[in-house]
């Protein structure tokens, strides 16, 4: 039954809908802030193609652009992102049953090319079928995946994952069409227009044409020669692909030094942080040193020094995932002790790596496939954040084919005639599949909730200040009083463990001011300032905290957040509205909310502002026009309507 492929794109099906049933309910957060809702340009990405091959807007334009599809099916509704992120794990989850399937039978085929028993070529299948079954269900159901499918920003990671396996999944179509060059060629410029769009997915990509070509030398490939003259064009354009891989500017050295009227509505900044930058992107000085990422807090070798127990860590997670963090923060070095042992470790198993690729090719290509895809983030290349359980999205296929194949020899062992393989396999898939996916069920229920998000992750990474900063901005969403009273609590301890971070101090601010202390909260305010110049959030924070007390200082603070971010919706509105307000470029200000309004179709705050303003100007008929298109977009808008009904009763008085 196993060895049927359209049961066993049944099974992986289902269990990977069952593992992220209720994943669709989640919302944006994080980075999901800025990658999603605050890039107002998505739509460009449409249209023209250079949008996503060049780095005009973003260095992965792929993943933006099919950000765009969603954003052109759903808005800013989250429920559309979530399905595409499911459906591109969910075909990478098909793709490792193919691949795997077809490597083990190809890999035995060539090493029995001179055995031509039936009932040799049974068990092959048997083994193959088996074991890429076990490893895609595992694959599709683990929760150290969560990061990669759940959380929408990360889609990168799993949409690169899907693209590199469809480049092996297409070479190995293009060799077993071989004798047909019509569908040779098809395979071959599918596979490289694969490998060209998880480029411009994500940087990781960057390892695709050596592990592809070491891919086809020890499964497609007797030698180098036979390599070279039936593939060796193909790989010589896959590995030009390389030169639409943006991850040689991130570690390159940068060549740039380190910088009484009626009440209008004021937009809160925690809006703006939502669409413009998330909070819990780290501060720091861009290095200038190579192969070190902009950004990064550590040297190469302090980088290096926290690695091997990072990924012995990874490892376990696979085994016992039992403690997954979203988030451990910058961690520092270990003690030396802990290094040097984690790093015998993994010494042993790099070195048993090494002996198998010339004693076992085949075992020797899933050490190379673990190694150098953790190669770019897991090394001496320093990067912002040194861990993050994503990164084992490829890498766990080195350790889930190992264990199937082992389970499908310790199977045939324990087989007897009340007991076959299939059974004892069916028993091992049950028992282990099942538990994964509770555990993936419950960490996307608590992904779909930013507070219980946040709150399991301080819980396991106490010293992650940036987590507690992440939790206090939580808690001011929920607009709750009772939250908003704990985000001062948890952004104390915020502030006492990421001293150095500007946006730490800004969210500390927030929940001041949030809670009825303005003046106790210009004091982060000017400190966040003063750590990060050109954070936007503190500036247009105190520019709302003086609207209302001195107009001119609030206009001061709104001019500078909009030289930082001047397409920003809520500094747009606030610098507008003050000026308007206050008979300050009142023209200029007015076309300002007006383009506003037509640019952001379910912006509110704009067209209450101008339909307040035209009311105090005794332009009845325009307030009215504009508090009903506030109506339009909320029916039930409070201010809105009290416009309105004031707009009405002047009108009727003048008759």
């Amino acid at each position: 039954m196993v060895r049927s492929s359209f049961l066993a794109i049944l099974l992986i099906t289902t269990s990977t809908l069952l593992a992220y049933a209720n994943a669709f309910s989640g919302e944006f957060f994080q980075d999901d802030y800025q990658t999603l809702l605050g890039d107002y340009s998505l739509h460009l990405y449409l249209w023209p193609p250079s949008n996503v091959f060049t780095d005009n807007l973003n260095t992965r334009g792929f993943a933006m652009w099919t950000f765009a599809i969603n954003e052109a099916l759903s808005g800013s509704t989250a429920f559309s992102y979530h399905i595409g992120n499911v459906l591109i794990h969910l075909l990478s989850s098909l793709l490792v049953y193919s691949v795997v399937r077809q490597s083990i039978n190809l890999y035995c085929a060539r090493k029995n090319s001179d055995t031509a028993d039936p009932t040799s070529t049974e068990k092959m299948e048997e083994k193959s079928a088996w074991t890429a079954l076990i490893v895609s269900v595992l694959f599709a159901v683990h929760p150290i995946h969560i990061q990669a499918v759940t959380y929408l920003s990360q889609r990168s990671e799993a949409l690169m994952g899907l693209l590199f396996l469809a480049t092996i999944a297409s070479l190995i179509q293009a060799y077993q069409n071989r004798e047909q060059i019509e569908w040779k060629w098809f395979w071959f410029i599918l596979s490289i227009l694969c490998c060209l769009l998880g480029m411009r997915s994500k940087e990781a990509m960057v390892v695709a044409p050596l592990l592809v070509l070491w891919y086809d030398r020890v499964f497609l490939n007797d030698n180098w020669k036979s390599l070279c003259k039936s593939h060796g064009f193909y790989h010589t354009i896959l590995w030009s692909t390389l030169i639409f891989n943006s991850s040689w500017q991130a570690m390159l050295p940068s060549l740039n030094s380190p910088s009484t009227q009626s009440p209008q509505v004021t937009s809160s900044s925690l809006e703006s942080s939502e669409n413009s930058t998330s909070v819990a992107n780290s501060s720091g000085d861009s290095s200038q040193d190579l192969f070190v990422q902009r950004g990064a807090r550590l040297s190469r070798w302090e980088y290096f020094q926290t690695q091997p127990p990072i990924i012995l860590t990874y490892i376990r997670l696979v085994f016992w995932p039992s403690d997954l963090c979203f988030d451990r923060g910058h961690l520092q070095p270990p003690a030396s002790w802990i290094f040097w042992s984690c790093a015998g470790v993994l010494t042993l198993f790099f070195l048993l790596f090494l002996i198998a690729i010339f004693k076992a090719p085949a075992w020797g290509f899933l050490g190379a496939w673990f190694f150098i895809n953790l190669g770019p983030r897991s090394s001496f290349i320093a990067l912002e954040n040194p861990y993050f359980e994503y990164r084992m999205y490829l890498p766990i296929l080195s350790i889930l084919i190992p264990l199937a194949l082992g389970l499908f020899y310790l199977a045939g062992k324990l087989q007897s005639p009340k007991l076959t393989r299939g059974t004892i396999l069916s028993l091992f898939l049950v028992l282990t599949a099942v538990p994964l996916m509770a555990v993936t069920h419950l960490r996307n229920r608590i992904f779909s909730d930013p507070v219980l998000l946040w709150s399991d992750t301080v819980a396991k990474a106490p010293e992650c200040g940036r987590a507690y900063t992440n939790l206090t901005r939580a808690l001011l969403l929920t607009h709750q009083p009772e939250d908003e009273l704990k985000a001062v609590e948890i952004g104390e301890k915020a502030i006492r463990l990421n001293s150095g971070s500007g946006k730490a101090f800004n969210i500390y601010g927030l929940a001041l001011q949030r809670t009825g202390q303005p003046e106790k909260a210009i004091e982060p305010y000017q400190k966040a300032i003063a750590l990060e110049p050109k954070l936007m959030h503190p500036y247009l924070n105190l520019g709302n905290i003086y609207s209302k007390t001195d107009p001119l200082k609030a206009l001061d603070y709104y001019t500078k957040a909009m030289k930082l971010a001047p397409d920003d919706p809520a500094v747009q509105t606030n610098y507008a509205t003050t000026m308007l307000f206050n008979n300050v470029e009142v023209g200029k200000a007015e076309q300002m909310l007006i383009d506003l309004a037509n640019s952001r179709s379910t912006h509110i705050d704009s067209r209450l502002n101008l339909g307040l303003y035209y009311a105090n100007q005794g332009r009845y008929r325009e307030g009215i026009r504009w508090g009903e298109k506030v109506l339009n977009i909320n029916p039930t808008h409070q201010a809105a309507i009290e416009l309105i009904k004031f707009c009405q009763q002047k009108l009727a008085s003048s008759k």
